[in-house]
């Protein structure tokens, strides 16, 4: 590992590292003009039916307009529940002035960091605006998206460049305060204004279910966090690996004991006594947590699931491979070979591919590192040897691995087991694919290496990439491991 960090200083002390904000979005003299233009597109048939009918019917749109405009705007969110992250909800507000122009506004912190939202919607002649339907005609999403304004978040200005929304306390809830606004306003205009807001509400949304149980793990060398669903079991049960940021992550487990998935979040190296750096670990470890979970009496004893992302995700392919007891494998972004540290192994240490810091590239201040690892066919997991089912996750912009491997995997699957080894690919998603209805980080400080990395992406694409991803997860999990005898309670 010290060989790599110095490779990373290195580049790092000869290119200093440029910091840049995310650009502040407003409405510039060009965005207003094409305001009017938006405006048409963001009608709806209906809506458009009532301006034919405005000559003929004209009273009752008069009075429809009076009647709406004595109201209180109201802002109403649903299902009115314990909230969880991947809940989709359903927000509308109503009472307001048909025809008008308004902002609506997301604002949100957590662990001392700031993130905000917007979008601009006209109001039908009902005076509502349901974004399950009414697209936002500008701000940090466009279009009819009911979670827009949780995926489209951006950091606020004002704080160390490339932070990234990570829940680490998953007993809290994120907030988000959503306010509603006369006009089209900017985020540089809403900071600023100290003007009338027509309505607000406070949004609760969860990772771990209230009838969740947590049970710290100190097994051995084992060590970490197991969330399980409520009731007695037996339930499916998953190890959660992250990559090389080290030290533990649990909202991805807790999020998933709350759909019915008992889940090891496994820390492996830099947290408590488990290894500083990535070159001395070892796949016994993993090994241990797999008869770790088959030996609790409230897992299913059907084998167990593998998800990792990034680093985890060559772990978790690498687990598949040497162990039968292993069913179900989600690899999202994670190389399909032994990437950048040896991994020892009881059975036989497993060589690296080294990284080529040659091939590393430095855009805006930031490292890409997808193009540094010469891999060949024969370094390939032989993933098929066992059967496992194995769910790729591959990102088409992601910055970070080579994706191209993921892809070599499935064509070298034999052909009597190539059903095994799904790729399911999303053009414009980044390397870190999450729960879904949190914002894009395309690039953060890596603090393992002290650089700022590159992670890729592009907003709408990869919500919807985290959408669509987290569903074919759970699915996977719960056919190929046996479905829970209870469910969490919301």
């Amino acid at each position: 590992m010290n060989s790599v960090l110095e490779g990373f200083r290195h580049i790092s002390k000869n290119c200093p590292k440029v910091k840049t904000c995310f650009p502040n979005i407003s409405a510039s003299a060009s965005q207003n003009k094409l305001i009017s233009a938006r405006r048409q597109s963001c009608l709806s048939s209906d809506t458009k039916h009532i301006h034919q009918l405005k000559f003929v019917t004209r009273e009752p749109l008069i009075i429809l307009r009076k009647y709406s405009t004595k109201m209180t705007p109201l802002l109403t969110v649903n299902p009115k529940r314990h909230l969880l992250v991947d809940d989709k909800l359903s927000i509308s507000i109503s009472g307001l002035k048909g025809r008008e122009k308004i902002t609506v506004h997301a604002h949100m912190e957590e662990d001392d960091k700031k993130f905000e939202s917007f979008g601009w919607f006209e109001v039908g002649y009902d005076g509502q605006v349901d974004l399950t339907k009414s697209a936002s005609c500008g701000g940090t999403y466009e279009g009819v998206s009911s979670m827009g304004l949780f995926w489209s978040m951006v950091p606020c200005p004002g704080q160390m460049d490339g932070i990234r929304l990570m829940k680490k306390n998953i007993e809290t809830p994120f907030k988000t305060v959503l306010s509603v606004h006369e006009g089209y306003q900017s985020l540089d205009q809403l900071r600023e204004s100290a003007g009338e807001i027509l309505c607000s509400t406070e949004i609760e949304r969860f990772y771990k279910a209230q009838a969740v149980k947590k049970v710290e793990v100190t097994d051995g060398r084992l060590r970490g966090m197991l969330y399980l669903p409520p009731g007695p079991g037996p339930y499916p049960g998953v190890i959660d690996l992250f990559g090389t940021v080290g030290g533990i992550v649990e909202f991805r487990s807790a999020l998933l004991a709350s759909r019915g998935i008992a889940s090891f979040a496994l820390p492996y190296f830099r947290y408590k006594d488990l290894p500083a750096s990535l070159d001395e670990i070892d796949l016994d470890y993993f090994m241990e947590a797999i008869d770790y979970l088959l030996k609790r009496d409230d897992i299913i004893q059907n084998g167990v699931g593998v998800v990792g992302v990034s680093k985890g995700g060559d772990i978790a392919l690498m687990m598949a491979t040497h162990n039968p007891k292993v069913r179900a494998v989600v690899n999202i972004n994670g190389c399909t070979f032994c990437a950048s540290y040896p991994m020892k192994y009881s059975g036989g240490d497993i060589p690296e591919v080294r990284l080529n810091m040659e091939k590393m590239e430095l855009i805006d201040g930031r490292f890409a590192t997808k193009s540094t690892l010469d891999y060949t066919p024969d370094d390939i997991f032989k993933v098929w040897k066992h059967d496992a089912k194995v769910l790729n996750i591959l990102s088409e912009d992601d910055m970070c691995s080579p994706k191209e491997c993921i892809r070599l995997l499935h064509s070298l699957y034999p052909s009597k087991k190539v059903h095994n080894c799904i790729v399911a690919a999303y053009k414009g998603a980044g390397h870190l694919v999450e729960p879904p209805y949190t914002p894009l980080c395309s690039y953060s400080y890596h603090k393992t290496f002290d650089i700022f990395m590159w992670w890729g992406g592009k907003p709408a694409d990869h919500a919807f990439a985290q959408e669509d991803s987290w569903w074919r997860i759970l699915e996977l999990f719960h056919e190929q491991l046996g479905q829970t005898i209870s469910h969490a309670k919301l």
